[in-house]
């Protein structure tokens, strides 16, 4: 009788792990699902009059992000990108240095709260795979007001979690933002909201609240779905191609946060 009631117990324990990771075709669909699977990676760099969000992982999160998307106004400049990733965990662990024996939820929770360990991060690969470090100094401040680092807060469940955190940027210097996380079931989605002005060679590029980078991890069994994107209003500045470099400067900070992703494990 005991043997029979442990048995039943690990069939029970089995399926709702099985039923919090889900599979990837609960989440993404269509042409979309068909590239993820055929190449990994699907991303859309949208055009200047396109706002829209096309690679949003079918979670509760969904109507969350696409609900508070940064508002453009007719002097903006307007830039958005998505990054969608199928991340075998046998990859995370074989970069990785933790040498974990599984990757759930929880871990990837403590990873992107970790924001003490982008410091050093490389960005700006060349043609030899050899990047710039984005971040001299990088640490969890007690708000915006402060400077004064505090420790990675990054222990048990992430819902509802408020930071926020100072990067020394290699070519935006002195920034800070606001972090906000959820974290339910198989799914983590955090927020990283600018909350100071960003400026570029003396001039104000882009005002606070108008650069969000979103962050959404769905443990799909043994891989991770990873989506990523950069939502921006920036200002226009007279004679710059604003959009140019607002475009190459993010997607090379989006490919930086997958590149140091995959070595956190």
């Amino acid at each position: 009788m005991k043997k029979c009631m442990f048995v039943v117990s690990l069939l029970l324990c089995c399926m709702a792990v099985f039923a919090q990771q889900g599979k990837v075709e609960d989440y993404v669909s269509g042409s979309h699902l068909n590239e993820l699977k055929s190449k990994g990676k699907v991303e859309i760099i949208h055009g200047e009059k396109d706002t829209s969000l096309n690679l949003i992982p079918s979670t509760s999160y969904k109507s969350k992000i696409d609900s508070q998307k940064i508002a453009k106004g007719s002097k903006n400049v307007p830039f958005v990108a998505e990054f969608l990733y199928l991340v075998p965990k046998s990859e995370l662990k074989a970069k990785g240095s933790r040498k974990l024996d599984n990757i759930t939820i929880d871990e990837v929770s403590t990873v992107f709260r970790s924001i003490s360990k982008m410091q050093g991060m490389q960005y700006d690969f060349n043609k030899a795979g050899k990047g710039k470090v984005l971040y001299e100094k990088v640490h969890m401040i007690s708000s915006l007001s402060s400077d004064a680092p505090i420790p990675d807060q990054n222990t048990g469940n992430a819902n509802g979690q408020v930071s926020y955190c100072y990067q020394d940027d290699d070519v935006y210097g002195d920034l800070k933002f606001t972090l906000n996380y959820f974290q339910e079931g198989n799914v983590l989605y955090s927020t990283f909201l600018l909350g100071v002005p960003m400026y570029r060679l003396g001039v104000k590029a882009v005002d606070p609240n108008n650069l969000k980078i979103s962050i959404m991890a769905i443990d799909v069994g043994d891989s991770l779905l990873l989506y990523l994107t950069t939502d921006v209003a920036a200002n226009s500045i007279p004679l710059v191609n604003v959009r140019k470099e607002v475009q190459d400067s993010m997607i090379a900070r989006m490919d930086a946060v997958y590149r140091w992703f995959l070595t956190q494990f």
